[in-house]
C-alpha cells in the first residue's frame, strides 16, 4: 500500500513497505544494505507503524526511533533520520494513492 526506498549521503539504502487495513498498518516489512545501526533503526521503524494511521506515522521522528533502540552513538544518528525518512515516505505514498483513488 505505501513503500519506500531511500539511499542516505552515507550510501546505507533502507526501505520500507506498509500494508493498510482500514487507514491503519497491518504489516511492515523493513530492508537495507547497511551496517546493524541501519538495520536495527528500520526494523524500529517498520515496528514503531504498526496499528498506527498515516498521519500518526509522520509523528514518529528519528529521537522516537532512537529511544526505541536504546540510542545511538553520535556518528550513527544519521540511520534513525534515514529510517525516519524512509517511513514518512511509505506513509506519503499510500496517503497519496489513497487520495488519488477516493476522488
Amino acid at each position: 500500500d505505501g513503500k519506500s526506498r531511500i539511499t542516505g549521503r552515507c550510501g546505507d539504502t533502507m526501505e520500507i513497505c506498509l500494508q493498510f487495513e482500514g487507514n491503519t498498518v497491518v504489516r511492515s516489512t523493513h530492508w537495507t544494505n547497511g551496517c546493524t545501526s541501519s538495520f536495527n533503526c528500520v526494523l524500529a521503524a517498520a515496528d514503531l507503524a504498526k496499528g498506527k494511521t498515516p498521519e500518526a506515522i509522520l509523528a514518529i521522528d528519528a529521537d522516537t526511533i532512537q529511544q526505541s533502540i536504546g540510542g545511538l552513538p553520535t556518528d550513527y544518528r544519521h540511520c534513525a533520520a534515514l529510517a525516519a525518512e524512509t517511513l514518512h515516505a511509505a506513509a506519503d505514498e499510500y496517503m497519496r494513492k489513497n487520495v488519488a483513488g477516493s476522488g
